[in-house]
């Protein structure tokens, strides 16, 4: 099957010139590389990196954003690259990781052996993710933050995923900058625009509202990447707690029109530990956020 890849970006110029250069070398190449920019990337990085894609036979199509007309953020620009997407199976990844050469070749084994029509995407593996604690998981269920699938958007919103699993596994719920997508059903769905930049959690929304519908997405192990989480371009930690708790409650509340008592009281519940848990880590600024969007109706949307 042909595949495309789309990479959003902004101002990541040494981080997606590693992340590209992981594409290159894949043992099964895209016959596309989509690349939203929310900044402004040098011509001659542009240039080169065109050359580089040419050469492998890969047609790059760079898609400058008109900051006028169109709002900076990641779910605008995945939404302006469904429109150009050539094939009908296309990746999605973050700037900041690299792939391990065999990566897109794993995931594409899945696609072309797996003809359910329920199935909306395939994604792979972080591996300098640190694991969790036997303490962790035990939090993690006490304060209703877990399922009983391995990876899912629980019926409150919060995500769960198990990186240690050793063999492709069904969910519902994918790491957004690591994942492949079906492009019909991602366009019927699309992604929601919540707060602008990242932690808007479009991925953990997108993956409920297609769990909501009857799809699922399957995770391949031995698809693997790096994810190097880049400080640049990052909003302060307290932004990024605000965006994440006020989108978590949009989240709640956008597939839970009429909540009852339970849900309400078990989203609640969860969200105290979501944001212990960043205190117990060390992440106050990000805690103080979290509590912050929670509890004060967002603006953002």
């Amino acid at each position: 099957m042909s595949f495309s890849i789309v990479i959003p970006t902004y101002n990541r110029e040494k981080d997606l010139n590693k992340c590209l250069n992981s594409i290159f070398v894949q043992s099964l190449l895209p016959q596309e590389i989509i690349i939203v920019d929310d900044g402004l990337l040098p011509d001659n990085f542009i240039a080169k990196i065109n050359c580089q894609a040419t050469a492998l036979n890969i047609n790059l199509v760079y898609c400058l954003k008109n900051h006028d007309i169109e709002r900076r953020g990641l779910s605008e620009s995945k939404n302006k690259a469904l429109g150009l997407i050539k094939n009908s199976v296309f990746f999605i990844f973050d700037d900041d990781v690299v792939l391990r050469p065999d990566y897109c070749q794993e995931i594409m084994k899945i696609w072309d052996s797996n003809k359910n029509n329920n199935l909306i995407g395939v994604g792979g593996i972080i591996i300098n993710r640190r694991k969790r604690s036997i303490v962790e998981k035990i939090f993690h269920t006490f304060f209703g933050l877990g399922s009983r699938y391995e990876w899912d958007v629980n019926k409150v919103g919060f995500q769960v995923w198990n990186e240690e699993v050793t063999g492709s596994v069904k969910g519902y719920y994918a790491h957004g900058g690591a994942c492949s997508y079906c492009l019909y059903k991602s366009k019927e769905l699309s992604f929601t625009n919540f707060s602008g930049g990242r932690t808007a959690l479009e991925d953990v929304d997108f993956c409920l509202r297609a769990k909501n519908k009857g799809y699922y997405f399957i995770i391949q192990p031995s698809a693997q990447l790096f994810h190097y989480a880049s400080e640049i371009s990052r909003d302060s930690y307290r932004l990024m707690g605000f965006k994440e708790g006020s989108n978590r409650r949009l989240i709640f509340t956008i597939n839970n029109p009429n909540p009852s008592l339970f849900l309400k009281v078990w989203f609640y519940w969860a969200s105290l530990g979501w944001v212990l848990r960043q205190f117990l880590i060390g992440h106050f600024s990000k805690g103080f956020g979290l509590i912050q969007g929670i509890f004060q109706k967002s603006h953002l949307l």
